[in-house]
């Protein structure tokens, strides 16, 4: 939208979108007024007009003020986000959390999607769907007292944790020797491939496998298990996220909670293929978001894209805020890599 032309209704927009986040109030050109002392509110109604006929901003009322619509958040999202305007005040409630950390990967992101959730008041989502990427560097297995057993495959992305059942009658010795067997052959290999090889290697093992066989098999079904697409929603302020929010927007809130429950929609409009923050705003026109707004980012390890986090909230909401703190997480999390 923004060239020589057009820059003072994008200015005029990006000014208006705005007010409207702060206050809840329509736009009026004498609302407007104040922030263009050296535009007359006459050329300030028609620059309104002009961008409602653009689509832009409807009207509540014939005689009454402009709301803005899909269109509009998107400019100013895409103005003021996406060009890296973003707010530090909002960073530092997430930084303490952030340097607490867990060894353990999937307990880490959990958590961090937790405290994001909370110093945003959205909804937070978290989709692992890249976790079979990682290179193995490790492999142990720990024997519990219920006679199942943790699983423990530290990565270079830091460790991954996983119950697995084992057999009454393992020896404890077993299990260190089939977790040094398989970091042998599988270390710097992929969890894919290891999954993907690992009845090769235990066949031509021969006898030396025979006696832990089915627990070299329980070690790939607990793989299998962790590399699935997991999906994790968290809201830790539900209230908190309804403040100030008018009847017809908590209305729409409450349809984007319902969304929240439908998994798919959610992995489908969540863009598993963006290196940034990736910005959807529901409209009229997408059943799944209508009403809300969704940005999500890659969470990269070493490299590695392991999952997408994701904020989830209404339309008039403060964008600088959310993505402040989404951008510092996930520019931070590529220090997860846990110790041994």
């Amino acid at each position: 939208m923004v060239d020589d032309k057009n820059k003072r209704k994008h200015d005029i927009l990006i000014v208006a979108v705005d007010e409207y986040i702060k206050s809840a109030q329509p736009i009026t050109s004498g609302g407007l007024n104040q922030h263009f002392k050296n535009i007359s509110s006459a050329t300030i109604r028609n620059e309104l007009n002009a961008l409602e006929s653009m689509g832009y901003f409807r009207q509540v009322h014939t005689s009454g003020g402009r709301v803005p619509t899909s269109l509009a958040y998107k400019e100013y999202v895409n103005s003021v986000v996406l060009s890296g305007k973003l707010k530090a005040d909002n960073i530092k409630q997430v930084v303490s959390d952030y340097e607490e950390r867990s060894v353990s990967l999937m307990s880490t992101l959990s958590t961090l999607a937790k405290r994001l959730s909370r110093a945003t008041n959205c909804p937070a989502v978290l989709v692992q769907h890249g976790l079979k990427n990682l290179t193995i560097e490790n492999i142990q297995i720990i024997p519990l007292i219920n006679k199942d057993a943790l699983l423990l495959v530290e990565t270079n992305a830091g460790v991954i944790d996983e119950s697995m059942t084992l057999d009454p009658n393992i020896e404890r010795s077993a299990c260190v020797e089939a977790g040094d067997y398989l970091t042998k052959h599988f270390k710097s290999k992929t969890i894919e491939y290891m999954i993907d090889n690992i009845s090769d290697v235990c066949f031509k093992a021969g006898a030396q496998m025979v006696q832990f066989r089915e627990l070299i098999q329980n070690v790939a079904n607990s793989l299998i298990s962790v590399i699935k697409t997991r999906y994790d929603v968290t809201n830790e302020n539900p209230t908190k996220l309804l403040d100030g929010l008018n009847q017809s927007e908590i209305d729409e809130t409450k349809e984007m909670f319902e969304f929240l429950q439908d998994e798919d929609s959610v992995i489908d409009v969540i863009n598993k293929d963006s290196e940034d923050i990736n910005f959807v705003i529901g409209d009229d026109n997408d059943d799944r978001l209508k009403g809300g707004m969704m940005l999500s980012a890659p969470i990269v390890i070493n490299g590695v894209p392991i999952a997408s986090l994701a904020l989830v909230g209404p339309k008039r909401i403060d964008y600088q805020q959310v993505a402040s703190a989404l951008k510092f997480i996930v520019g931070q999390i590529d220090n997860l890599k846990g110790d041994k």
